[in-house]
């Protein structure tokens, strides 16, 4: 989808409110989000899905919150690297080992709720326990000495070295103490240059070592001895033992996971895919949506009671009532006309949002809805390209040029269409366009103030219904009304059902006495009735 088309229907608005939970399920939306086109076989399939999701959340709290947080824990892993690479790293196994852990709950809570058939879900629990060998069931990993005989014993030589070296070290330290007198001595120390005696007694005696010196003091550490010496270089040697074990046993570790890598990538991206059906299924519950039927072909485009969200939650901030929109459009080429502030301009923003959606198999927040699938829903009001160098009539133009090069069966929306120039030239190049556009394949909707589309034959003809005669008088007799009380008593005047008309229905003509109501001076009222 073009970005500017995305920003003018505020479908960045609208995906914000599928909410995610975890990198997985974010870089899983990402994914679903900017696909290019999905066949209509994917999305029935997709639509199936999301409705068992949902019906399996829908009333147990219970559930949803559990599936929730394991979805949130999963871990995101850079498959491609993991499938390739020569040796796994300790911090890969424990990446890997955190997704088994989280993904056999995962499947267990989905095998319980009868969702386990809508993606493969493989058995991993073998895997798992490679990299459990003590079978604590955590989502932790490390080396376990129980990978190798060997590892066991050098890990054991070394624990005793170890305790030997601090015995040693011990030993050294009381026998400097006694030898120097010092019974406060430690391993090490700092000790001020003032102190003179004791530094000199220090320095000379083969106990400590300096390890930095500075104007006022010495800082000194206890020096190895020779029973030391040998067990720090026997320590030495381990730890490269130890380090060349373990590289053994993660290459080995290596060789098994990749030998069934296949088949964790395949319950990888399956998860992602039970990531998806519950992130809609939750946007569905929440925002009471519907499964639209999906037509192959072209069958008319029907919305009941269709909402718009991010318009809906904006006048819910002003505190003024959303009226949701009900469609009923049975051809492909069709005209919408009505009032200024009639709703003109949101009806085609909610119809291009409703089939974008229905393109990405995302439930529709409406009551039913039945829709064909277009390959891409244009709309004349984006900002388009060059959009610094050109007016809003060339903008339009180009952008509209632009889109009729693309192949795709396409919804093509005008909103006022060639408005931005003078009004005679501006009707001539909208009635042409729209009889260039009956011709085509694609499906056309479009709203306007022009006369001369009514006209037009092939074009269904709609209008919205607007503010009665008795709302008119009443709004006309509050000028002094602040204008935030008349915009919202205009907007609950204004009703924004969509009418079916009859060809040559000319558009209503109430721009004046709305110009009015918001506040037009009485003086330029005046001369428009004189005229």
């Amino acid at each position: 989808m073009q970005k500017n088309v995305k920003e003018a229907l505020f479908l960045d608005k609208l995906f914000a409110l599928l909410e995610t939970n975890g990198e997985v399920m974010e870089a899983v939306k990402h994914q679903k989000l900017n696909k290019k086109h999905y066949s209509y076989e994917e999305l029935c399939t997709q639509n199936r899905n999301t409705e068992n999701t949902l019906k399996a959340i829908k009333g147990n709290k219970a559930l949803e919150a559990k599936l929730e947080g394991l979805f949130k824990e999963l871990p995101l892993l850079p498959i491609k690297h993991l499938k390739t690479t020569e040796c796994l790293e300790l911090n890969e196994l424990f990446e890997i080992k955190a997704f088994l852990f989280y993904y056999l709950q995962l499947q267990e809570n989905l095998k319980q709720h009868k969702l386990d058939s809508q993606h493969p879900l493989p058995d991993l629990q073998n895997m798992f326990s490679l990299l459990d060998p003590e079978g604590n069931k955590l989502p932790t990993f490390r080396i376990y000495p129980f990978y190798s005989n060997t590892l066991t014993t050098l890990t054991a030589k070394q624990f005793n070295i170890a305790n030997a070296l601090k015995e040693t070290r011990h030993r050294d330290l009381e026998r400097a103490k006694i030898d120097l007198q010092m019974p406060t001595l430690k391993e090490e120390f700092t000790l001020s240059r003032n102190r003179k005696e004791q530094l000199e007694a220090i320095l000379s005696s083969k106990y400590f070592i300096v390890v930095s010196e500075g104007l006022a003091n010495y800082n000194f550490r206890l020096a190895d001895s020779a029973e030391a010496t040998v067990l720090k270089a026997e320590l030495h040697q381990l730890s490269k033992d130890i380090t060349e074990e373990e590289n053994q046993i993660l290459a080995h570790l290596t060789s098994q996971i990749q030998a069934a890598f296949n088949i964790f990538e395949l319950a990888y991206y399956s998860i992602g895919e039970y990531a998806w059906d519950f992130c809609l299924a939750k946007f569905a519950r929440h925002y009471s949506c519907c499964f639209p039927t999906l037509t192959p072909s072209f069958a008319g485009i029907f919305f009941t009671e269709a909402v718009n969200l991010p318009l809906q939650q904006f006048l819910q901030t002003l505190k003024r009532n959303y009226q949701p929109l009900n469609i009923a459009m049975r051809q492909k080429d069709n005209l919408i006309t009505g009032p200024n502030m009639g709703g003109k301009s949101t009806a085609l923003i909610t119809i291009g949002q409703m089939c974008v959606l229905a393109s990405l198999g995302i439930p529709l927040p409406a009551q039913k809805a039945k829709l064909p699938l277009f390959e891409e829903v244009y709309y004349n009001h984006d900002s388009g390209e060059n959009s610094e160098t050109l007016s809003s009539f060339a903008r339009e133009v180009v952008s509209l040029s632009n889109m009729l090069q693309r192949k795709g069966n396409k919804l093509i929306l005008l909103d006022e269409f060639a408005k931005g120039t003078n009004p005679e030239e501006g009707e001539a190049i909208c009635v042409a366009t729209l009889k260039y556009l009956i011709n085509s394949e694609n499906t056309i909707i479009s709203a306007t103030h022009f006369s001369a589309p009514t006209e037009l034959t092939g074009l269904a003809h709609y209008t919205l219904k607007g503010i009665d005669e008795q709302s008119f008088k009443r709004l006309e007799k509050m000028q002094d009304s602040s204008l935030e009380t008349r915009l919202a008593l205009l907007a609950e005047a204004m009703d924004y059902s969509l009418l079916s008309v009859s060809r040559k229905t000319a558009p209503p003509k109430c721009a004046i006495r709305i110009a009015g109501i918001l506040g037009l001076p009485e003086e330029i009222l005046a001369e428009l009735t004189k005229e």
